[in-house]
């Protein structure tokens, strides 16, 4: 769904590619129209994004609705949007991903001047020293309802808010990083309006909470919690405090060994005494272990038959216990399943026949995400995934050419994936070759590690299936998180020759060479390239890189910038 949000926020600036060299009357049927403008920059070059910034942004900064930002070379543009976005009065969602600290402290004290910002995400690329004046800034914002935030830095900030005059109208809350119980409840206490939450990793303060007044959140109806870290006796005090008037309860456990989250009759005094209003109970309970004889002791031992009393059964709250091998790891995972509700999905070895504590069937409506660990459950999959866009091939997965071309499609619509993940090192380039055929709409493809042994790259660009999936694939982000040669990317971006980003992982060796083989002008592979991450580099390479561009002329307008140990080059 993100990913099609996206694709018509850019409409507009693909409406403007397509008439900006034609006549007048085209032009002011594109400048004059009354209609609101969505703005994506996330996948623009350079000299593009100067024009469409002159000849669009500015002019109507009166008719700017939406503004998603995610490149970090464009935050450094003197002539970026950002820098006057006080002007943008209309303006109603703003995303800025992949932000740097500084950009994100000057930024956020304009957008009190903005009437109708009402959703905000926010994903930082550094380190926030002091998360506290970020949650500041944006509980001063007037009109906000929707924020979504992923702030690098330490999960523990103990620095309390300071005592403020307003508080937030923010009706939903995401927190996509580390959150401590008293940076939590210091941040709730100022957002009474509170209607969803979701918190990502939540864990213990370093010190006792002392709540200086009581607060509550009396429309706080949706609970989303990773509760890895704290005790059942923690979440309890939680519950007691402000989270007990909640309609729908979601909480993931992994490896805590409080032996209360799946203790049922702790739960139904729980729900009894303080949780009266909740009707859908969401719970995914994993522990882990390397130790098969350990594992199969603990299943024996886990209580979680108690939860197929009355108790559980009246209110339609159904489970199972699932017991699977992933890799040189056994995993016991006790969780819901009527219906399943969560985004991911992981097919893996069952070292035992799953337990379903209830005879409901499973619902798979949600998943978005599916993971594939293992073939043989691909083959014995009874479920269908109407819903994924994003499909995870994990590394110990062997494929066979029946499992990617017949049961594979048995299980997941393959023509609505738009992005795919490859850990798996037994992947020959045949095979993901015919994947995707298969996936015609696939944007983002990212390698876990560079497969293609012992391929001849000459002979196989001229197959007829290479040159098929290379004239129909949509592909436009590619990342390879291990090093590559450059035959092997020579050969990917001419498979893939409509990438715009591109990001190459640490190990790789010889990167002149792949930097002058990119920015080659005759290269007809590489004309939508654009943006270029270089992870983990030396400490020298920025210069180095800078040299090689200027004194073979590669690039002349060009942004080049060094975020921690990457590099981003745009042009």
């Amino acid at each position: 769904m993100e990913q099609i949000k996206r694709e018509r926020s850019n409409n507009f600036h693909h409406v403007y590619q397509a008439f900006d060299s034609l006549n007048a009357r085209f032009y002011n049927l594109i400048t004059n129209t009354t209609l609101p403008i969505e703005v994506n920059l996330s996948s623009i070059s350079k000299s593009t994004f100067q024009r469409y910034n002159k000849d669009i942004i500015l002019p109507n900064k009166h008719r700017i609705h939406s503004l998603h930002l995610s490149n970090p070379c464009l935050y450094d543009d003197i002539s970026s949007p950002i820098h006057i976005l006080s002007q943008f009065l209309h303006l109603k969602t703003l995303s800025l991903h992949n932000i740097e600290s500084k950009h994100l402290e000057y930024l956020l004290p304009t957008l009190v001047s903005l009437p109708r910002l009402s959703s905000l995400s926010i994903t930082s690329i550094d380190i926030i020293v002091n998360r506290t004046a970020i949650y500041s800034q944006i509980i001063r914002l007037p009109a906000l309802k929707y924020c979504s935030l992923s702030l690098k830095g330490s999960h523990y900030s103990e620095v309390p808010l300071p005592i403020l005059d307003k508080y937030s109208t923010i009706e939903h809350l995401i927190i996509n990083h580390g959150i401590s119980t008293n940076e939590l409840y210091n941040l709730l206490s100022y957002i009474p309006q509170l209607r969803r939450l979701y918190v990502c990793y939540i864990l213990n303060s370093w010190t006792t909470y002392m709540k200086l007044s009581p607060f509550v959140l009396p429309y706080l109806t949706h609970v989303s919690l990773d509760l890895s870290s704290i005790s059942f006796a923690v979440f309890e005090e939680m519950i007691i405090d402000i989270f007990h008037v909640v309609h729908v309860l979601h909480i993931f456990i992994r490896n805590n060994n409080d032996q209360m989250y799946i203790n049922a009759n702790r739960w139904e005094q729980l729900i009894l005494s303080y949780m009266r209003n909740l009707r859908i109970f969401d719970i995914r309970h994993e522990t882990w272990s390397r130790n098969i004889t350990t594992n199969n002791q603990m299943i024996l031992n886990t209580p979680t038959d108690k939860f197929t009393s009355s108790f559980w059964s009246e209110r339609q709250w159904f489970f199972t216990q699932q017991f699977i091998q992933e890799r040189d790891r056994n995993c016991t995972i006790f969780c819901s399943i009527d219906p399943y509700r969560r985004k991911y999905y992981i097919l893996c070895k069952q070292i035992h026949p799953s337990t379903c504590l209830n005879s409901k069937k499973t619902h798979l409506q949600s998943v978005q995400h599916l993971r594939i660990d293992n073939e043989n459950q691909i083959i014995d999959c009874t479920y269908y995934f109407p819903n994924v866009t994003t499909l995870t091939l994990e590394n110990s997965l062997s494929c066979t050419r029946k499992l990617i071309t017949i049961n594979l499609n048995h299980i997941i619509p393959l023509k609505q994936l738009t992005k795919l993940v490859i850990k798996s090192r037994s992947f020959s380039l045949t095979k993901i070759i015919e994947v995707l055929r298969f996936t015609p709409h696939i944007r983002t493809l990212i390698f876990e590690s560079m497969p293609l042994y012992g391929v001849n790259y000459k002979s196989i660009q001229q197959n007829q299936t290479f040159q098929l999936v290379s004239n129909t694939n949509m592909i436009t982000n590619v990342t390879f998180k291990q090093g590559c040669t450059l035959n092997k990317l020579q050969l990917f971006v001419a498979l893939c020759s409509r990438i715009q980003h591109l990001t190459i992982g640490h190990d790789t060796e010889d990167l002149e060479s792949i930097v002058r083989f990119l920015l080659k002008k005759r290269n007809e592979n590489t004309s939508h390239l654009c943006l270029i991450r270089l992870v983990s580099t030396c400490p020298f390479f920025l210069t180095t890189l800078k040299t090689l561009i200027e004194s073979e002329t590669l690039l002349t307008d060009y942004k080049l910038k060094k975020i921690n140990t990457d590099i981003h080059l745009w042009w």
